[in-house]
């Protein structure tokens, strides 16, 4: 199974840390954030793609050309066009059924395991917040996003049919950008997304998630 690792993003919220280093190269716990998402991947995966903008040099040269013997291939996403922009750079290069993750979430194996076991598949999250656009959940089915208390974790298991369709424009900070989950909700008259529950996720998105998440084990 092939495995695509978002990774272009700027890091704007952890600035000036990231104008030096790229997000995806923060250190927590001895490794980095990227390092954290590659040894959370399932078994399967034998081929991974990771998609790079920012300080791109720098994640090239820390991993090289594979991880524990899996070989690796970098996509550039220039310029920066969402989650759903940098997926569809792979069209050519993704077979079946695939696993499309962020390098910035903590992600347990166990859950990504648990997602791919699925033929199309969502982690979602329980947030102790009200959310304006949460994974909306009928039974174990992704229904689409609307106000509500999951929360979508950036991590999903999809296919071939997620390039047949338009990628939904959106705005984050007033930049347009085209998103995956908000383009997956548009597939789910067609296909069955099974939604899975994360036992553990956690996002370093802010310089307080990142001392959070260096304060625990």
């Amino acid at each position: 199974m092939q495995a695509v690792i978002l990774a272009a993003g700027k890091g704007a919220r952890l600035r000036p840390l990231t104008h030096e280093i790229p997000k995806p190269l923060i250190n927590i716990g001895g490794k980095t954030l990227l390092e954290h998402a590659l040894s959370a991947l399932p078994d399967s995966i034998d081929e991974i793609f990771i998609v790079v903008n920012h300080l791109r040099e720098q994640i090239i040269d820390a991993l090289g050309a594979q991880w524990q013997n899996i070989p690796i291939r970098y996509v550039i996403q220039e310029p920066l066009s969402g989650t759903a922009g940098a997926t569809l750079l792979l069209r050519e290069h993704l077979h079946g059924s695939f696993l499309v993750i962020n390098s910035d979430d903590l992600y347990l194996k166990e859950d990504l395991e648990r997602l791919i076991s699925y033929p199309r598949s969502i982690l979602v999250s329980e947030s102790e917040t009200y959310l304006e656009a949460g994974a909306q959940i009928k039974q174990d089915r992704f229904t689409g996003l609307g106000p509500g208390n999951f929360a979508v974790c950036g991590a999903y298991v999809i296919g071939p049919e997620f390039f047949e369709v338009e990628p939904v424009e959106i705005f984050v900070s007033s930049h347009r950008e085209y998103g995956l989950p908000q383009t997956l909700a548009h597939l789910v008259d067609k296909i069955h997304i099974t939604t899975i529950k994360a036992t553990s996720w956690r996002q370093v998105g802010t310089y307080e998630e990142l001392e959070t998440v260096r304060q625990q084990p």
